[in-house]
């Protein structure tokens, strides 16, 4: 059977002190980004020797594979997909400026007319 629990004195007498809490630490996230991928050349060096003395030591880059390379049609296809949207953003540039000339034009007059007077 329960049973009441008494109310000790030091309980009852002494103000309770508020209840600690613990913070949780936010968890940082920390965004991966990829290192831009540099084509590095590779490099040859070729040491002359002459009578089991180094004469000179010559670094050369290596010529890189062809397999990684687009092809020329490809090559054309981005072309022309960039110019596209080339042309694309200068349209809209165009227009926002048409809008941004519209919403100005009768600040402009009032300003002439103002002046003119």
């Amino acid at each position: 059977m329960p049973r009441k629990s008494t109310v000790s004195k030091s309980t009852a007498t002494a103000p309770k002190a508020p209840r600690k809490t613990r913070t949780r630490k936010t968890a940082t996230v920390k965004t991966v980004t990829s290192p831009t991928v540099k084509p590095v050349a590779k490099k040859v060096t070729v040491t002359s020797f002459q009578g089991g003395k180094v004469i000179a030591k010559k670094t050369t880059l290596k010529r890189p594979g062809t397999s990684k390379l687009i092809t020329p049609q490809r090559y054309m296809a981005d072309i022309a997909t960039r110019w596209a949207i080339h042309n694309y953003e200068i349209q809209e540039l165009l227009k926002d400026f048409s809008k941004g000339f519209e919403i100005v034009k009768p600040y402009h007059a009032q300003v002439v007319k103002l002046l003119n007077n």
